[in-house]
């Protein structure tokens, strides 16, 4: 009867010590993936519907091979801006933002488009606008730099109706100086999009889920 209460005793001890194993080598290797950005990062359309985004097609990726563990892009949205997320993390105790992007294991930024497109259209893009723009960029990127040790995906920006190719150039040599600057992977997308199939229309600035997916597919071949 002693060897007997022994035998389950062990047995019980041996599967705790198995499940404890297979959670530290298996679901602990579980990712997280934390968005930040504006329409471009939700998934906008010029319908003003939000549909499928490079993010959506990431998170469904690691799902299919079962190794995400939690997915959250509350931090992407329509018209958000640099100053937007600067102020978050200045009044973190409202949004604790400063504890997702921290627990992150993956980290995309696309943020920006939206804002310099309103520029554009409101006769404000400026070398001193431009200025503002890239010094919040880096402000961003200094206070997430200081919180995560995430893998972070920076997207470029990209040519449209109201950007011209000029324009992104100096704007996108900027950008990968700073993700240089706090080792960022950047993703030059601007290539990609000049295929105007991705668009709905001439004036659209908001791509289709094939651009998304194809995005998605960059993303997890650079990381």
């Amino acid at each position: 009867m002693i060897n007997l209460r022994k035998k389950i005793i062990s047995i019980i001890i041996i599967s705790i010590i198995i499940t404890y194993l297979i959670y530290v080598f298996f679901l602990d290797k579980r990712i997280n993936i934390v968005s930040i950005g504006d329409g471009v990062s939700s998934g906008e359309t010029s319908y003003n519907i939000k549909g499928i985004s490079y993010n959506d097609y990431l998170k469904d990726y690691y799902e299919d091979i079962k190794k995400i563990k939690n997915y959250n892009n509350k931090y992407s949205y329509k018209d958000n801006t640099l100053n937007d997320l600067i102020n978050n993390f200045n009044n973190n105790e409202r949004n604790n933002i400063k504890q997702v992007i921290h627990d992150a294991s993956i980290l995309t930024i696309g943020i920006g488009e939206e804002e310099l497109v309103k520029l554009v259209m409101t006769n404000n893009f400026n070398k001193d606008s431009i200025e503002k723009f890239l010094n919040n960029y880096d402000i961003l990127l200094k206070s997430i730099s200081k919180v995560t040790d995430a893998k972070i995906v920076l997207l470029s920006f990209y040519e449209n109706y109201y950007l011209t190719k000029r324009d992104i150039i100096i704007l996108n040599s900027n950008l990968a100086n700073l993700a240089q600057k706090y080792n960022c992977y950047f993703i030059n997308i601007n290539d990609l999009l000049l295929n105007k199939d991705y668009f709905f229309s001439s004036k659209d600035y908001y791509f289709n889920y094939k651009a998304h997916k194809e995005i998605a597919t960059m993303i997890i071949n650079t990381i």
